[in-house]
């Protein structure tokens, strides 16, 4: 296959950033790249963008993802389908997973159009817990992330050698915008 699209899948710790990514690749259109969304067993949390479809929403259709997984006690899934679909669209696409047997799966379907991007930022765990509190977030929710808070990390660590970039978010949104339309603009100009 002869392609200039892209899957990037996006990893890192919970509060490392990628919903600011998610909304930064929102900002840019559907001209450049597409958020791939998932499928949960878990209710809609406050800060849920259009990456997630959760459990109580009307088009919840987890049964009918082909690649799953399980991440923070939750199920998760993803319609290879809808993805094979963007390609023919020729956009790229971003899929925010930090699961290895998920990101194995992608792997195994979509070969080396899969760009795998790991987030880092400094936030700890406690100023984590500080920020979905005031989100409002369920209790139920913030402890199961908190409790595996480094799973991210340390299959970044364990693996570092399936990514391709990693992407420093600090404190200043507009630096991340700006490093995420790079990497989209680079790869829009290289053929596989």
């Amino acid at each position: 296959m002869t392609t200039k699209t892209r899957i990037f899948l996006i990893v890192g710790v919970p509060g490392s950033g990628k919903d600011v990514l998610i909304q930064a690749v929102n900002d840019m259109g559907v001209l450049h790249a597409r958020i791939v969304p998932k499928h949960t067993s878990r209710e809609r949390q406050s800060d849920d963008g259009n990456e997630m479809i959760c459990s109580d929403d009307n088009d919840y259709d987890l049964a009918g993802c082909d690649i799953t997984y399980e991440n923070y006690e939750n199920k998760y899934g993803i319609k290879s389908f809808d993805i094979w679909n963007n390609i023919n669209d020729e956009v790229a696409q971003v899929i925010v997973v930090s699961n290895i047997r998920a990101i194995n799966k992608l792997l195994a379907m979509f070969g080396s159009v899969i760009k795998i991007v790991f987030i880092h930022s400094s936030l700890n765990v406690e100023e984590y817990h500080k920020e979905q509190i005031v989100l409002g977030n369920s209790t139920e929710y913030i402890e199961n992330r908190i409790s595996q808070y480094d799973k991210a990390i340390n299959m970044f660590l364990k693996n570092y050698n399936y990514f391709d970039h990693v992407l420093i978010f600090e404190s200043s949104q507009e630096d991340l915008f700006d490093q995420i339309f790079r990497l989209l603009n680079y790869y829009e100009g290289v053929e596989l």
